[in-house]
């Protein structure tokens, strides 16, 4: 990868559709994928070297602690964030991924005018998050993803019949 190479970030990659879909639609781009649970990193990684995919980097981690150690400022061209764990509980909501600080630490790595996409099946989610992302993001609605790859959950929602925000 050059240093001219875009460089694109999605947090939460779980199964790792939207990752290698994304991957197949920008070729000339680095995806990366950040997920928690470690099976999902284990497959991503065999299904890269099963089908010689190089423009994907699965990471195993807590996209808290990885994102500012592995990103400087300005170097990500899209952030994408599909279907984030909505921890119901009250006293779990602290564990939800986007808050002011993180968001912070987000924008500062997103080159000017760089995407950040969100999505979500949970609308309480989908509108906590998105009156967060607007008070440091310009807003540009959208009533059907753009980016031409689906996650599973979206693939899911999409064959349920279920809303997507």
């Amino acid at each position: 990868m050059n240093a001219n190479t875009p460089i694109e970030l999605e947090i939460g990659m779980g199964r790792a559709h939207f990752l290698f879909e994304r991957a197949a639609v920008v070729p000339e781009h680095q995806i990366v994928g950040i997920e928690y649970k470690a099976r999902w990193v284990s497959q991503a990684f065999k299904k890269q070297i099963r089908e010689s995919i190089y423009n994907v980097t699965p990471i195993h981690g807590d996209a808290w602690e990885v994102v500012p150690k592995l990103f400087s400022p300005e170097s990500l061209d899209a952030i994408f964030l599909n279907f984030p764990d909505p921890w119901w509980k009250r006293r779990h909501h602290k564990r939800r991924i986007l808050n002011n600080q993180f968001l912070e630490i987000l924008v500062a790595c997103m080159k000017p005018g760089a995407q950040f996409f969100f999505q979500s099946d949970v609308c309480e989610l989908f509108e906590i998050y998105r009156d967060l992302l607007k008070s440091r993001l310009k807003e540009i609605p959208c009533e059907k993803n753009p980016i031409g790859a689906r996650s599973h959950r979206e693939k899911k929602c999409e064959s349920l019949g279920l809303p997507v925000y």
